[in-house]
């Protein structure tokens, strides 16, 4: 389908998350750090560019599917919220996506139809106009020759 880049970028940008915690993730974790990536570490493993991600990261930050550590070294780490897994594996942002494309496709649809409605009407209109007219000519011929007959 074609689902809008950034639903796409999203739940790429999850799913390397989720992948990473997944292979880490071990009972006796020390530290966050563990389990999250730093942003350039994210930008390799995700195949996204810098852009992208940047995108990205604000949104999914305030909807509570990933979580932003800032250490004391200034550096920014990224994890996955644990009990946000379920918007990846539900696949939210693509299922969104298909559905921001259907909306659209019918709000499309729903012009084109209208439109060839219009069109369709104008040509019934013209046609109607044209065999009223023929009508018209017709009937005063068939006066005329009444006229012509009764003399």
């Amino acid at each position: 389908m074609f689902i809008n880049r950034k639903y796409r970028n999203r739940h790429l940008f999850l799913k390397t998350l989720q992948i990473y915690f997944e292979e880490n993730n071990r009972p006796d974790l020390y530290t966050f750090e563990e389990v999250s990536l730093s942003f350039p570490k994210l930008v390799e493993l995700s195949n996204l560019t810098e852009k992208e991600i940047y995108g990205q990261i604000d949104y999914l930050e305030k909807e509570g599917e990933i979580n932003i550590e800032h250490t004391e070294h200034f550096s920014t780490f990224y994890f996955i919220s644990r009990n946000r897994t379920i918007a990846y594996y539900d696949k939210k942002y693509l299922n969104l996506g298909k559905k921001e494309f259907l909306n659209d496709a019918y709000d499309i649809l729903k012009n084109i139809s209208a439109i060839i409605l219009l069109v369709i009407a104008i040509i019934s209109f013209i046609i109607n106009f044209l065999d009223t007219r023929k009508n018209k000519k017709e009937i005063e011929q068939i006066k005329v020759k009444v006229e012509k007959l009764s003399k």
